[in-house]
Order: C-alpha cells, then sequence, then structure tokens
C-alpha cells in the first residue's frame, strides 16, 4: 500500500514538472510567434506598395524595376517582388535567378492556383508557404489581387501583385536561435485556407502535435502552426529513474518499518 501511495506521489510530481516545462515552452513559442508575425507582416508593407506600379484606369505599368528595386532596399527580408497581369507573372524583380517563374500561369497552375483562387474571389491577400519555390529554395509567398476601375466606376480583376520572403531570413531575423539556446527544437508548418492538415513542414520533421506544444498563427487566409519541444523528451530518463526508486526504497523502508514495529513486545 505505501508502494502504491509513494508511487501516485512521484506521478503528481512528475506530471507537474511536465506541466511546468510545457508552460515554459509555450511562452517560448508565443514570443517567437509575436516576433516572426511582426518581421512577416512588416515585410508584406512592400506587397501593397509594389501596387503603385499599376494604374488603377489603363492597367499599364510603369517604372517597375525601379519601384521594386528601391523595396527590395526597404525590405530585406524580401527574395522577389512580381506583377501578374490577368494572373500570369509578366514582371519580376530582381530577373536573375528567377527567370523560370516569367510566364507562369497561377490561374491554371493546379499546385499553385487554389490560394490564388481564394485570393481573387475574396479580394484579399493570400499567402501559400513556407514551401519550396519554383526558382529554388524556401519561401513564403503573399499575393493580394489588384482591381482595374473602368470608366464606368466598376471594377475588375486586374492581376496579382506578389512578394516573396525569404523563409530562412525571416526565420533568424524572428530570432529561431533562441530556441536552440533554451533547448527546444521546433517545427513550423503551413495550413492552407479551407484544409486542416499541414501541407509542408520546415524545421524538425518528428515533432507532432500530440507531444509538442502548439502555437498557431493566423496568415492571410492560412495558418502557420508552430510546434516546440525539448530536445530530448519534456522528462529525462534519470527522473523517471528517481521517481521509481523513491516508490521502491520508501516501500520498502516503509514496510520493515512496520514488520519492525509488529514484532516488538507488547
Amino acid at each position: 500500500m505505501t508502494t502504491l501511495i509513494l508511487g501516485g506521489v512521484s506521478a503528481f510530481v512528475l506530471s507537474a514538472i511536465e506541466h511546468q516545462r510545457r508552460s515554459e515552452a509555450r511562452d517560448a513559442a508565443h514570443a517567437f510567434s509575436f516576433r516572426l508575425l511582426d518581421r512577416f507582416n512588416e515585410t508584406l508593407g512592400a506587397l501593397y506598395l509594389l501596387a503603385a506600379c499599376v494604374d488603377k484606369q489603363s492597367g499599364a505599368i510603369s517604372r517597375f524595376d525601379e519601384h521594386a528595386a528601391d523595396l527590395m532596399r526597404d525590405f530585406p527580408l524580401l527574395r522577389a517582388l512580381e506583377l501578374a497581369p490577368g494572373g500570369v507573372i509578366r514582371r519580376v524583380y530582381p530577373l536573375r535567378g528567377n527567370e523560370t517563374v516569367v510566364g507562369h500561369d497561377l490561374l491554371t497552375d493546379k499546385t499553385r492556383n487554389r490560394e490564388v483562387h481564394v485570393a481573387v474571389s475574396r479580394r484579399q491577400m493570400a499567402i501559400a508557404g513556407p514551401m519550396a519555390l519554383r526558382q529554388g529554395g524556401i519561401g513564403v509567398v503573399a499575393r493580394y489581387p489588384l482591381q482595374q476601375v473602368s470608366s464606368d466606376g466598376r471594377s475588375r480583376f486586374w492581376g496579382l501583385s506578389i512578394a516573396v520572403v525569404d523563409f530562412p531570413s525571416l526565420l533568424r531575423a524572428s530570432g529561431d536561435s533562441e530556441f536552440e539556446r533554451l533547448g527546444y527544437r521546433y517545427q513550423i508548418c503551413w495550413v492552407p485556407s479551407g484544409e486542416t492538415t499541414c501541407k509542408q513542414a520546415i524545421g524538425d520533421p518528428e515533432l507532432s502535435p500530440e507531444t509538442a506544444v502548439v502555437s498557431k498563427l493566423g496568415v492571410g487566409l492560412a495558418e502557420w502552426q508552430l510546434l516546440v519541444q525539448p530536445r530530448h523528451s519534456w522528462l529525462s530518463t534519470i527522473e523517471y529513474a528517481l521517481a521509481a526508486l523513491v516508490s521502491l526504497v520508501g516501500g520498502g523502508l516503509a514496510g520493515w518499518q512496520v514488520r519492525r514495529l509488529s514484532q516488538r513486545p507488547s
């Protein structure tokens, strides 16, 4: 009986320790999430400023390279800026290294068009990624639908203003190295609009929501899930062994004491 009681106490103590550590990991995840969204939203300012290159009445594009170059200097986490009239990418800055995306029809590409159609139909910015880019590397693509105003005041879809954010640079700027300093490993995955499972995960592939703490971030009609867990496990083998030892030794000592007392003369 004593062994069972001590075992229950040990289990309670271990549970309290794990709960405390999960709370600390959750605080670290929330702090990183705040920094990540802050840096990301700052960078998305370029997406809206790029729209100034398009005349709302004629739909003509002017001074794209000049304007995009200025924005790339002001927003260092950007990897590329693009304009896609009619959903087809026609202008890219910088062109070098991004030649493969010129002429890409986003509305007909079945591997990419889900987020594009969501953005166009809702007239809102849509986020895709982090994911592997056509031009190589890992990035997040933000697409904002632009409207052209006709002479009678009606608006129609002109095309898309697109910003490609370098995801590894975004992670560094948000301080992901803090996880390593604190002894954590992490994973970020992208859940597209209307879906419930991750499409692509970046970071430690072994983490799962069943064991890690999860922080969810809403981004442009999609969601990012941040998973954080200690480098090894929430409780160490030594802690489990000590808890078992306390239960066994404590139970044994208590049993010995009871037998000793029972053998004493009345």
